[in-house]
């Protein structure tokens, strides 16, 4: 459903979908639409940020540690 592309810099792993992939994403959006939506009336507005921004907070702590133990992995170099 993705598929590896050619990219100029050969550090950048390039990815697109496969036609069937554009097919299964067509499908998918207006489902995801319609759950999204039917969460929000359940939580409300003010629910529903708060869980976003909270989401987002999570998301940045994990990158953080990650990146953190990442950077302590790596030898050093002379």
């Amino acid at each position: 459903m993705i598929e590896r592309v050619p990219h100029p810099d050969g550090r950048i792993k390039a990815v697109r979908l496969t036609r069937k992939g554009r097919r299964v994403l067509d499908v998918a959006r207006p489902l995801w639409a319609n759950a999204q939506d039917k969460v929000l009336q359940e939580l409300g507005t003010s629910a529903w940020n708060d869980a976003e921004r909270r989401l987002a907070r999570l998301l940045d702590v994990a990158v953080d540690k990650r990146r953190q133990r990442d950077r302590m992995r790596k030898p050093v170099r002379a």
